[in-house]
């Protein structure tokens, strides 16, 4: 088996580009930086993520807690405290689906006002119907924590990726270095 050597008809190939007149050494440290920068970017972005995900959290939470304190009141399965709670789930509602809560079991009627605006009147819920909505809410907040978690470890490989390869790029700088002083002293 014989190994041949690279020709300088490939290295001319890239005459013309950013790489013309470079060590094949300070080529490959440019690609590695360039591959870093992405990994970097990536990273960067799975850090917008997590954010997103750390406020859609404390914004549930904050519903929750909210939802609470004002149904904490009512605790008897009683017409009227059965109403009080389908009046406070009416108060979160719009809060609720724009944090992507499914609220189709809230159950309401709606009617159109004279000026064309709507009101929604909410149907009393038992405590054990509150349970499930407030269950439901706690759960999506935990499910935004639990994936931070996962995305926290996706985010370290990138991170790893992104050492790993500016690490190889200075190495490979060092390795240009060393070949350039060794022809200077010949």
């Amino acid at each position: 088996m014989s190994v041949t050597g690279i020709s300088t008809s490939s290295i001319n190939a890239i005459k013309g580009t950013e790489f013309e007149g470079m060590s094949i050494q300070m080529m490959a440290a440019m690609v590695m930086l360039e591959v870093g920068a992405t990994k970097k970017k990536e990273a960067e972005f799975k850090i917008a993520e997590m954010k997103a995900q750390n406020d859609r959290a404390k914004q549930l939470n904050n519903l929750l807690d909210r939802m609470n304190a004002q149904l904490g009141a009512y605790t008897k399965d009683e017409d009227d405290d059965k109403k009080k709670r389908g009046e406070i789930l009416g108060q979160f509602y719009l809060e609720a689906r724009a944090l992507g809560v499914d609220t189709s079991n809230w159950e309401f009627s709606r009617y159109e006002l004279n000026n064309g605006v709507e009101k929604y009147t909410f149907k009393g819920k038992t405590a054990e119907q509150i349970r499930a909505i407030t269950s439901q809410i706690q759960h999506m907040a935990e499910n935004c924590n639990s994936d931070n978690q996962t995305q926290m470890v996706k985010l370290q490989d990138f991170m790893g990726q992104y050492n790993s390869f500016v690490s190889g790029a200075s190495d490979q700088i060092k390795n240009a270095n060393q070949i350039l002083q060794g022809l200077a002293k010949n």
